[in-house]
């Protein structure tokens, strides 16, 4: 078992300036809804014995109908969700379900400077000085739009309300300048935040509106985050191979997962690799959950082998949350193999 690699070890890796004797892991233990209680003190033992190579900080973010703190605003709401519809698998509210409120929408948005949002992350930030530590955060633009308005209503409004997109993506990027500033404060290394741009076969937009709508957003913020010295580190689920120039062009500087059965593994590599880094995510979907141990081991040698360049290009992590029903012992193997040295 090897030692955590130091903060420039890790950002060597990321930014491609040469190996270190271990490829970085993060979010490898993203134990799922259910795993706890199945595996219990196993998991924690687990914990334990595998080194966190970099420290994630995960702020208080806002409340979506309600707000999670004593303050009822701090939340993307303008008003009483009570009676309003949701979508998705029930959880989800439609927060602004007509564009003639969206005046009233913005003049609610959240405060990036709510007092205590940022208490815990700044005493770990503080505690760990030589850490590689990544501010991290939910629900970047596609994730936050479809969650405002509904997953049905925004892809309608990609054709026929994209100058409203347009003003809620320039105030949610003005929101995002603050919070990356805040972490900028307290010491990170990067900025981790999730859009999930892609279903199984593909993009859910034509990369003409991703252009259009989502790329200069992206861009401004990735901007704002290079200026203060950080990288960018995208979690993108599904099939995002028609985007991934758009998304290099902006400045994504690392791409979470390369999700299995989506997108191909060697072909991204080939294409992109000399480009951008890769968050291998390990498949929890069929092989983590289904396969044997050597399954296990062998996929996770066959991605430091597709993604692993001579000046270094890779980290690992799983693909999502690991699933309850999973074999603790593939679990075991999958992090034995993730930090081997190299």
């Amino acid at each position: 078992m090897r030692n955590a690699l130091t903060k420039e070890e890790v950002r060597n890796m990321i930014t491609r300036g040469g190996k270190a004797s271990g490829v970085p892991v993060m979010m490898a233990k993203w134990w799922g809804n259910g795993l706890h209680e199945q595996y219990g003190d196993a998991l924690k033992q687990i914990e334990e014995t595998y080194p966190d190579d970099v420290l994630m900080l995960w702020y208080r973010q806002p409340g979506f109908a309600k707000s999670y703190t004593a303050n009822p605003e701090y939340r993307f709401g303008y008003r009483d969700y009570s009676d309003q519809s949701t979508h998705g698998p029930g959880q989800h509210t439609v927060l602004l379900p007509e564009w003639d409120e969206l005046d009233q929408f913005l003049a609610h948005m959240p405060n990036p400077m709510e007092p205590g949002n940022f208490d815990e992350v700044s005493r770990l930030a503080a505690e760990n000085p030589e850490r590689y530590k990544v501010g991290a955060f939910w629900f970047f633009l596609h994730e936050r739009f479809w969650m405002i308005r509904g997953m049905e209503n925004l892809m309608l409004d990609y054709y026929d309300e994209m100058e409203g997109l347009k003003r809620l993506g320039h105030a949610m990027v003005e929101f995002y300048k603050v919070i990356i500033d805040r972490f900028a404060e307290i010491g990170c290394d990067a900025i981790f935040t999730s859009d999930d741009l892609g279903h199984q076969m593909g993009p859910m937009m034509s990369p003409a509106i991703f252009r259009e709508l989502y790329f200069p957003l992206y861009q401004e913020v990735i901007d704002h985050v290079h200026a203060r010295g950080m990288q960018f580190i995208l979690h993108t689920c599904g099939d995002n191979t028609m985007l991934m120039d758009q998304l290099i062009e902006a400045g994504v500087d690392v791409i979470h997962p390369v999700q299995k059965g989506c997108m191909d593994m060697e072909d991204t590599a080939r294409k992109f690799g000399d480009r951008m880094s890769f968050l291998a995510g390990m498949d929890v979907q069929h092989i983590l959950i289904d396969g044997t141990v050597e399954d296990v081991r062998t996929e996770v040698r066959r991605m430091r082998e597709i993604f692993l360049r001579q000046d270094g290009g890779l980290l690992f992590a799983m693909g999502n949350g690991i699933q309850p029903g999973t074999p603790l012992e593939n679990i075991i193997a999958a992090l034995d193999e993730m930090y081997a040295e190299v």
